[in-house]
């Protein structure tokens, strides 16, 4: 079966959180090309933080549309690897996804429309579950077995049931939308969940944490040009290219600067529109 003119031979992304100093990315890169010597190989980021399964899935989401239709996404951020959770393959309307169980493949699937869901059987194929590196023994063989164009019935059993990320929805009233930090890049700007088409006007300001505040604008320069953060503890604001609320601090890391965590509460307030 190929999915939306996926031919043998085609594009493999690879997402983890397995830095490149150690010679995993390679190795796993290595046992696709055993397999399917052809294919294109795209790293999409092997910096995800270790175990940071959210923010691998976001990372994925903003990238996988990007790609031709076709493509096959590898992503392994993994903390449970050798446990009895499952690798899956996911299919969408665009792209098939392969990696683990937990979340991880979710929103790039579910944004996309998942069509079908595979659980992978080590019965089926040339692969095997490991106790430490799923990535190379069982999931790298899938993904270059798919790109020869193996079907998905060959990769395993049809399944209904799988792992979803929290949806992370945002509080919202009237005239306030009470979010949180999902995560943070690697330039120490905090993501959060709120998303800039829920707002009912046009915020200025988001309150941070118990005390903090930081004013909303159009780009990272502006920040460097607001008084208001100058201190070594203030922090602005923007809309970034996902559409969501980001801290972000200019020349500087906003996490280091403010203090910030994974789970720091925001706030924005605005006027509610009339009706």
């Amino acid at each position: 079966m190929n999915l939306n003119g996926l031919k043998p031979g085609g594009l493999i992304t690879f997402t983890s959180d397995f830095g490149t100093a150690d010679g995993y990315v390679g190795a796993v890169k290595g046992c696709i090309l055993s397999i399917a010597p052809q294919v294109r190989l795209v790293d999409i980021s092997h910096e995800i933080s270790p175990q940071n399964v959210v923010q691998g899935a976001w990372c994925l989401k903003r990238a996988a549309p990007r790609f031709p239709a076709g493509t096959i996404h590898l992503a392994v951020v993994d903390p449970d690897v050798g446990s009895a959770r499952t690798g899956i393959v996911m299919e969408t309307e665009r792209f098939l996804l392969v990696g683990p169980d937990n979340g991880l493949l979710f929103l790039a699937a579910r944004e996309a429309g998942i069509r079908r869901v595979i659980a992978i059987d080590e019965a089926h194929g040339a692969w095997r579950k490991s106790e430490t590196f799923d990535a190379l023994h069982l999931f790298a063989p899938v993904a270059a077995h798919l790109a020869t164009g193996m079907g998905l019935g060959d990769v395993g059993p049809d399944i209904s049931d799988w792992v979803e990320l929290e949806r992370m929805e945002p509080r919202m009233t009237p005239n306030m939308i009470e979010g949180r930090i999902l995560f943070f890049d690697r330039f120490g700007n905090g993501i959060t969940n709120i998303a800039r088409g829920l707002c009912r006007g046009d915020p200025a300001l988001a309150e941070y944490g118990t005390r903090g505040r930081a004013a909303i604008h159009t780009h990272y320069a502006a920040i460097g040009h607001d008084p208001g953060c100058a201190g070594a503890s203030s922090v602005g604001a923007i809309w970034n290219s996902d559409g969501l609320l980001e801290l972000a601090a200019y020349g500087g890391s906003a996490r280091e600067r403010a203090g910030l965590e994974e789970g720091t509460r925001v706030r924005v307030y605005f006027e509610p529109q009339s009706t």
